[in-house]
């Protein structure tokens, strides 16, 4: 950790829930930094005894964590699943009474908590949706009708270092939906992601999105998930 500069953001996303992008944040975060943090993982849709198998990241009590706590560990890196839920920081109070912010319940996002982290030094592995960012939540909306209700800042797009997008097949994507391996059935059986996995709306999400991302340049970098679950990033794919 380094404490004279802010730590760097990288942002992993997608087209579509399931595509693989937590997966790829904690293989990333544990390859690439010695002393790994696991902030918030949302274990309501998947495994996370799975998820965290191969790398030496403890499983434990994802549903709260304290910020302060966090920065007192000094990690090189911390993980944030779903930067647009409401936040799971224990120390929400304290930090809103330390920015002269009146009480308020459900005041702050997850997004929030991460620019504290930033602040002291400590690089951050995050995760979302691409629908939900705000400039990004109206192209997707125009194509379903479905949006969402808590939007995710476009700045937090803008200041990342690195916006890595998990790309996978629309057909590959509707395969493991329709073979049960990507949600807990409740969530697979949701109006919603019957909705999201038409294969005519994946592949006007995942058009939409790797367009919309144009306007970061080289900061985007494109993952290709193959059906053998490899992935390559977008110049080694085969023409």
């Amino acid at each position: 950790m380094s404490e004279n500069k802010k730590g760097k953001l990288y942002i992993f996303t997608s087209y579509t829930p399931g595509a693989g992008k937590s997966y790829r944040m904690v293989a990333t975060a544990c390859e690439q930094e010695e002393h790994v943090m696991v902030g918030f993982l949302n274990s309501a849709h998947r495994d996370m005894a799975k998820l965290l198998d191969d790398y030496d990241v403890a499983i434990g009590d994802f549903s709260k964590y304290s910020v302060f706590g966090i920065i007192n560990e000094s990690p090189d890196a911390v993980i944030f699943d779903e930067l647009g839920m409401i936040s799971r920081n224990k120390d929400s109070r304290r930090l809103r009474k330390k920015h002269g912010h009146k009480e308020k319940k459900h005041e702050t996002f997850i997004y929030n908590d991460i620019d504290t982290i930033l602040d002291a030094g400590i690089n951050v592995y995050a995760s979302a949706n691409l629908k939900r960012f705000e400039s990004a939540n109206p192209v997707f909306k125009a194509i379903t009708g479905i949006g969402v209700k808590t939007k995710v800042p476009d700045e937090y797009l803008e200041k990342a270092d690195k916006i890595i997008f998990i790309d996978r097949e629309p057909d590959l994507m509707i395969a493991d939906y329709e073979d049960g391996k990507l949600f807990v059935d409740k969530y697979m059986k949701s109006k919603i992601m019957q909705k999201n996995f038409l294969p005519e709306t994946l592949i006007k999400y995942r058009e939409a999105s790797l367009k919309y991302l144009e306007q970061y340049g080289d900061k985007v970098e494109v993952v290709f998930r193959s059906g053998e679950g490899k992935e390559l990033k977008d110049e080694e794919q085969e023409d």
